[in-house]
């Protein structure tokens, strides 16, 4: 089969594409044709005109749509990731069957949009239009995948998709590389805690910081922090902090290895990779009520679940797994399981494939 691969390039996207792509060259019955629409330094001298430029929906849908009318009658059937790259292919979906996935819904990113620096316009005929044009996408789509329920139900209230058109697949993890032995347990050592997060305070950094003063203050812990941002936690007691490490790399991996406890408070998310790599290396984690999260991570089962913007609650969870090591052990070996039942990357993004051949 023929099938096209529309992929949006940003923030976790990136490595959710780059999964896939490995999973897609290993299938013999697959000839795709790959469309990469990274958000940064997006190609093409259209991208660059003023409007285009400073909306990421028109540049993606754009982008998409001049790549594939050109090859649509080529193709089988096309995959669309995000749905931002679907909005001005709808007309080529209706003859070409296509699939949608997504990880959240526009109206579920209006709600997160502050932290990622994005606000709605406030212009009520602007809106009805960006509603109107990914109402159109999801209809003409003949399936649409959604990495958790509770993009599916957004879809199924905000959108008026039928349920039976949905298909709820997670992005997945390669729960091999992530094998990682369990942390040593030695009472003389510190509990190390680990955070990865490249927007520092959209994950819940600062607030990580402020629990992590409380604790050290009467816990043997010690803080490792993985990030982009600058100037955050250096010289503070008990901390240390990575920055030019890249995913799947080998200080990364040294850095789960070391962990006992991954923390992440964020303040915005979907389902983020991190925390299913977490999972995959069989560490308990503490992480907020936000977006997908709770689905992910049980509480009280494979980590500890706190309310947003708590940090005495975040201080609280972190006493309460360091001081118990068989809480840990127990927690770290579950959440492991876990992984290799929900989030197994080969298992998932196969998945993922059968549907998009499905509809041809």
């Amino acid at each position: 089969m023929n099938i096209g691969f529309m992929l949006e390039y940003s923030l976790g996207h990136t490595t959710h594409a780059e999964n896939l792509k490995r999973v897609v060259d290993m299938d013999a019955t697959v000839v795709p044709t790959y469309v990469d629409l990274p958000f940064n330094n997006t190609p093409g001298f259209w991208s660059k005109l003023p409007v285009v430029k400073s909306n990421w929906s028109i540049r993606a849908s754009l982008g998409a749509y001049m790549a594939l009318r050109p090859i649509a009658r080529k193709l089988d059937a096309c995959l669309f990731h995000t749905q931002v790259t679907s909005l001005f292919s709808a007309g080529l979906m209706r003859k070409l069957p296509s699939v949608i996935s997504l990880d959240a819904t526009p109206m579920q990113y209006d709600e997160l949009g502050k932290y990622y620096g994005h606000v709605p316009s406030g212009n009520s005929q602007l809106e009805q239009l960006k509603q109107r044009l990914n109402i159109r996408a999801f209809k003409a789509a003949r399936k649409i995948v959604t990495w958790s329920e509770w993009t599916k139900q957004s879809l199924v209230d905000n959108y008026s998709v039928a349920p039976e058109k949905i298909t709820v697949i997670p992005p997945g993890i390669d729960t091999e590389k992530w094998k990682l032995p369990e942390p040593v347990q030695d009472p003389s050592r510190p509990i190390h805690l680990l955070f990865v997060g490249g927007d520092f305070e959209r994950k819940g950094g600062m607030l990580l910081l402020e629990a992590f003063a409380n604790v050290v203050k009467s816990t043997n812990v010690h803080l490792h922090i993985v990030t982009k941002t600058e100037g955050v936690g250096d010289g503070m007691p008990g901390v240390s902090v990575y920055r030019n490490v890249g995913p799947n790399s080998d200080k990364l991996l040294e850095l789960f290895t070391l962990a006992d406890i991954f923390v992440f408070p964020t303040l915005a998310d979907c389902l983020p990779l991190a925390v299913l790599e977490a999972l995959a290396s069989g560490r308990p984690i503490i992480t907020t009520d936000v977006g997908a999260l709770p689905e992910a991570v049980t509480h009280g089962e494979t980590g500890l679940v706190v309310p947003v913007h708590n940090p005495a609650a975040l201080a609280d969870a972190i006493r309460t797994l360091a001081i118990n090591s068989e809480l840990r052990v127990k927690m770290g070996r579950r959440a492991r399981a876990v992984a290799l039942q929900n989030f197994d990357a080969r298992t998932n993004y196969q998945r993922l494939v059968d549907v998009v051949k499905s509809v041809v």
